[in-house]
């Protein structure tokens, strides 16, 4: 989870998307539960995948 959290907020860099409440709340929860059954981790990738696809669409 640790490296999908990672390449996210690589391509949010990249962009120059600002978004650092979800930088921050994803490595919050990564250091709570960096599994797969963490759904609040899940809600914060929904997030940051929905900004980019609004950037890059």
């Amino acid at each position: 989870m640790r490296a999908l959290v990672e390449a996210m907020i690589e391509k949010l860099d990249y962009f120059g998307i600002e978004c650092d409440y979800l930088k921050e709340d994803a490595y919050a929860e990564l250091e709570v539960n960096e599994f797969p059954d963490n759904q609040y981790l899940w809600a914060v990738i929904k997030s940051m995948a929905g900004l980019l696809e609004q950037y890059t669409a």
